[in-house]
């Protein structure tokens, strides 16, 4: 298969992945319509990895090098993609994670925090073992 022929069949994984992914968002959560550029970059990916362990190459050929490249390029964009919806999702939230945080710092009291975290020295300990 020519690196030419590779990248379109690539592309168009990439393009019907988005399409499940973008039907399934609207029928089922809006929350995955985020993680679009994440499955699409996905199976890109994992198409180029097949193709580079399962389909032999000609002698002296550049589409292995080439694939190997398409398949890192592609990995990148994928994780830089992770990362920008988790990035969505904790801005989305953040009213979420400050309402939580705020419940449990009311929760912990100092005091409570000063005798758990009290350094004890070895003379308290000894006297304790000794019951004085």
């Amino acid at each position: 298969m020519s690196f030419k022929i590779a990248i379109l069949v690539c592309l168009i994984l990439m393009g019907f992945m988005a399409c499940i992914t973008y039907y399934l968002g609207k029928k089922m959560s809006n929350n995955l319509i985020k993680y679009i550029p994440v499955f699409s970059f996905a199976i890109g990916a994992l198409f180029f990895y097949f193709k580079l362990n399962y389909i032999s190459y000609k002698p002296y050929s550049i589409d292995g090098i080439l694939d190997k490249i398409s398949f890192i390029i592609l990995l990148i964009l994928g994780s830089i993609a992770f990362l920008e919806a988790v990035i969505i999702d904790i801005v989305e939230n953040s009213k979420f994670f400050k309402n939580s945080y705020m419940d449990v710092r009311k929760a912990i009291k100092l005091v409570d925090v000063n005798k758990t975290f009290k350094i004890k020295m070895p003379s308290d300990i000894v006297k304790k073992i000794k019951g004085l």
